[in-house]
């Protein structure tokens, strides 16, 4: 009888973690509907630039500029430099929202590795960490240590959920 309550148990367990997990809705604004299927599936398929705006979740999440910062007295990179991310997010639904740039964000070089942010005491206007309200808005810069690179990828996810963002940021876009 303990063995059927454990196994019951553990099935209904892993149900409600499958049930838990669900899908980022990622949508780019500012597009020209298509019906063609082709054409749909293929800005899918399209990454984002430097200022294009994506719906994620109801979110609409702006990449302003990316740009190299040389940081200050106390801020040596451990890699090559230092790469800013200014972002702007929307929240576009009925109840407030939490915004984590550890959670949330990634850099990736060309090399396929990923950097998550790093503090840095000088040059950044704000952060972008905290809650959001509803029809509010956060604009906040996000510091990486990274090695230099032709290309990065700023990817921007929700842990909790599949589907995810991805702007491509090409080393002469760096300001």
């Amino acid at each position: 009888m303990r063995k059927f309550l454990l196994l019951v148990f553990t099935i209904i367990f892993t149900s409600g973690l499958l049930v838990a997990c669900d899908e980022a809705s990622v949508e780019e604004v500012d597009k020209e509907q298509s019906d063609d299927a082709e054409a749909a599936e293929k800005e899918k398929e399209e990454k984002l630039a430097v200022g294009d705006t994506v719906s994620f979740d109801d979110m609409e999440i702006t990449l302003n500029e990316a740009r190299i910062e040389e940081g200050g007295e106390f801020d040596e990179p451990e890699e090559d430099q230092f790469v800013v991310a200014n972002l702007t997010i929307k929240n576009k639904t009925e109840e407030e929202q939490t915004v984590s740039s550890i959670m949330n964000i990634e850099l990736k070089d060309d090399d396929g590795y990923g950097y998550t942010t790093t503090i840095l005491t000088e040059g950044i206007k704000g952060q972008l960490d905290g809650s959001i309200e509803p029809g509010g808005d956060m604009r906040g810069e996000i510091p990486f240590d990274v090695s230099e690179s032709e290309n990065y990828e700023l990817h921007f996810s929700d842990p909790f959920k599949s589907g995810k963002a991805i702007w491509n940021i090409s080393s002469q876009e760096l300001q």
